[in-house]
């Protein structure tokens, strides 16, 4: 594994150094951020797709960079990922054909005998292996930029460490299945939401098998039913982030579907993070005070959860933080947005010496993945009022 650590790092210095000349004689270095992203395979693609959700320690400019990086890969033969279906599925199916690829896996469609149609998703071969040396690499960078400061205090081994562990859940395909079925029971609560069955007796080691719901990409949804739909899935993140405790990171619109019917399917629960009892509660009420305007109880509850290092400097941030919410809630409906707050609420706390608790930052980033469609689909949607019903529970529970 050394060697062959050794020798990514190499080829890794190499795409970047050739980036880096480049970058100095154009002015697209976004592009040519996410096309050295591309070249240096599925790892860093999936690496970049995370800390482009990640504007609580990465700069907005360099996460809107890294939202345009995409898995572009061809799928894997279906003869060869036929060979990796359990006997049981083999013996069942009657067709399979490619349905979409990523970086770590493929998803195929298929009919069973007895009529039903399955996703079927596949872990690509021998990614774990490139998975666990990049990701060997990409820790031993870290400790030393964060021993030589190279990053002034972002604490880099620990969001390196963060993304590192988002990498690997998406290879556990137990762990998936396992969140797909609590996400579908929690989400009953929300009318409107499907999340696919997963069909137990047809996964295997690396193959995950799910009901196939039709009309997923047919494209003929109606501007009402998309603007109902994605008004459903606010409320199913409001369920998860207030109630729940269990939440989905990673709603972007490749993996929730509007329906004709103004349903709102979810899928793909590779990227799915735990809240704490108490982290749960203290995010409650920090948005439950700040619905109220009261940004020094905001500050109270974001200096009792986030971590305090030796420039920490709490009254500064108290103020700057009265500020904030001040300002939000002075803003219309229209003018306000959850991109700039969140990203200026995460500044402040890194300004003031302050590293925030995960219990706000996974929460607020499934909203911030999916405050892109909601601005698209209904720029008029009031988040406060829209989460107050959840918020009210949640602090009941």
């Amino acid at each position: 594994m050394r060697a062959a650590v050794v020798l990514r790092a190499f080829e890794v210095l190499v795409v970047l150094a050739g980036t880096g000349v480049r970058a100095v004689f154009s002015r697209r270095r976004a592009d040519l951020l996410t096309d050295a992203v591309v070249r240096l395979g599925p790892t860093f693609l999936k690496v970049a797709q995370l800390l482009g959700t990640r504007v609580d320690v990465v700069p907005l400019e360099v996460c809107r960079a890294l939202a345009r990086v995409y898995d572009d890969l061809p799928s894997v033969p279906v003869s060869e990922a036929r060979q990796r279906f359990p006997s049981r599925l083999r013996a069942d199916l009657v067709g399979v054909t490619p349905a979409a690829a990523g970086s770590i896996a493929c998803v195929y469609r298929g009919e069973l005998r007895d009529g039903r149609h399955v996703a079927i998703k596949v872990r690509r071969p021998g990614i774990g292996r490139v998975v666990a040396r990049d990701l060997a690499l990409l820790g031993s960078v870290a400790r030393l930029a964060e021993s030589l400061r190279l990053l002034g205090g972002m604490p880099v081994v620990d969001v390196v460490g963060e993304v590192a562990d988002a990498v690997r859940q998406q290879l556990d395909f137990d762990a998936e299945a396992a969140a797909l079925r609590e996400l579908g029971a929690n989400l009953v609560a929300v009318p409107g939401v499907r999340v696919p069955e997963v069909i137990e007796e047809y996964c295997g080691p690396g193959v995950l098998v799910m009901e196939h719901l039709p009309g997923l990409r047919d494209g003929t949804v109606s501007s009402e039913a998309k603007r109902v739909a994605t008004l459903t899935a606010l409320r199913a993140v409001y369920q998860m982030i207030f109630l729940d405790g269990l939440v989905h990171c990673d709603l972007h619109p490749g993996n929730l579907y509007p329906m004709p019917d103004g349903s709102a399917v979810i899928v793909d629960a590779g990227f799915c993070r735990r809240m704490s009892e108490p982290g749960r509660r203290a995010f409650v009420g920090f948005f439950y005070r700040m619905t109220r305007g009261d940004g020094a109880a905001c500050a109270d509850v974001v200096l009792a959860t986030a971590t305090a290092t030796a420039r920490s400097d709490p009254e500064g941030f108290r103020t700057e933080m009265i500020r904030l919410v001040e300002s939000a809630t002075r803003d219309s409906v229209a003018d306000f947005d959850l991109v700039p707050f969140t990203v200026r609420l995460f500044a402040l706390q890194r300004e003031h010496g302050l590293a925030a608790d995960p219990a706000f930052v996974f929460p607020i980033l499934s909203l911030v993945v999916l405050e892109g469609t909601l601005r698209e689909v209904c720029a008029d949607v009031d988040f406060q009022t829209e989460a107050l019903p959840f918020v009210l529970r949640g602090m009941m529970t």
